[in-house]
């Protein structure tokens, strides 16, 4: 009877997984395709050396795994502005850790466990900064994907230590008790955490929006919170920025003439809640505006306010009214009261006023 390792498996579910990618072109980013399909690569020639026993995989195998790190990094930065981050848009200092591996693997074997267990637990910390920055860190990233996007982080930095982790197990093993339970802790650990990152990258696969051209650049501003709040609302509102789907902080900020980081802490202070979510605010009490106003169909309400999904727009409509939008059309009805509820709700001006 053939036999088929177990991460043969991971890695056929992975090929799907970049398919699917693939198939969505314009909205997966071509660096988490990539990670994508180093994972598959990963996966069959882990297959290979643990379920048929080809140690002569074992240097493709550490090269391989040394530079899933390395590019799980640059995917992320993409979210980040360029200014806030410079090396993270420059590839060739990511491809110096497999560059590392690839001469230990010739000069020094028996350095290259603890040189990958360094790489992972490196990246790990990394994507973890990231990730402890917020959602408003990631200023490329759509208001309508940042969340997605900002929890695809975490659970890549997770997995990033748990990988570390596996790998000193592994390591061990080798070293105490001759490889016995290897492949056990490989089955059990290594190929569950490859499925889990290759599906953080397909969750946070979306393109991140590019800088809008504007030619108002950002300014140092002397007012306080309460005062750039106030100047970010009629953007909002008489200018309905928050229809635009590829709306993020880095676009908003350059409109508002305000630093990213200025702005977002103006907002988080007064409003005590992220920009994805203030931005959400007003999409959503549009949303019940029309929900309110006649039959018009949820699936064009979710375009026409500014989402691109109906699952982020059922998250978030849930979020501010605690109810989801076929509940609410049930509830309510149109009038004056009822418009009135809705600001109070959404704690935001009429958008259109």
């Amino acid at each position: 009877m053939l036999f088929i390792p177990l991460p043969f498996v991971a890695a056929l579910l992975l090929l799907i997984l970049f398919g699917q990618m693939c198939l969505r072109e314009q909205a997966a980013s071509r660096h988490f395709r990539i990670l994508v399909l180093l994972l598959c690569l990963l996966a069959i020639v882990i297959g290979v050396r643990w379920g048929y026993g080809i140690e002569r995989v074992l240097p493709a195998q550490a090269i391989l795994a040394s530079a899933v790190g390395p590019l799980a990094w640059v995917c992320f930065a993409a979210f980040v502005t360029e200014q806030d981050n410079r090396l993270a848009h420059r590839f060739w200092p990511h491809l110096l850790p497999s560059f590392l591996v690839a001469i230990l693997t010739v000069a020094r074997p028996q350095w290259i466990d603890v040189t990958l267990i360094a790489i992972f637990a490196w990246y790990a910390v990394a994507l973890g900064r990231l990730a402890w920055a917020g959602t408003d860190a990631l200023d490329l990233a759509r208001f309508d994907d940042a969340p997605l996007v900002h929890r695809s982080l975490q659970v890549m930095a997770t997995t990033m230590l748990l990988a570390a982790i596996a790998d000193s197990l592994i390591a061990m093993d080798l070293r105490v008790f001759d490889g016995s339970h290897a492949a056990t802790i490989v089955t059990a650990a290594t190929i569950p955490l490859v499925m889990l990152l290759g599906a953080a990258a397909a969750i946070a696969s979306r393109n991140p929006s590019s800088p809008a051209p504007e030619a108002v650049q950002p300014r140092l501003a002397s007012d306080d919170d309460a005062h750039i709040v106030v100047r970010l609302k009629p953007l909002l509102q008489t200018q309905g920025l928050y229809r635009d789907h590829d709306l993020n902080l880095s676009r908003l900020a350059r409109r508002a003439g305000i630093p990213t980081r200025q702005l977002s802490k103006a907002v988080n202070s007064v409003c005590g809640k992220n920009l994805s979510q203030y931005v959400n605010d007003f999409r959503i009490a549009e949303a019940c505006r029309l929900l309110e106003s006649g039959d018009i169909a949820i699936t064009t309400i979710v375009y026409d306010v500014g989402f691109l999904t109906k699952s982020n727009f059922n998250r978030e409509f849930r979020r501010v009214t605690g109810m989801s939008p076929t509940e609410w059309r049930a509830k309510r009805t149109p009038g004056p009261a009822q418009a009135v509820g809705v600001e109070k709700m959404v704690n935001v001006p009429h958008p259109t006023s």
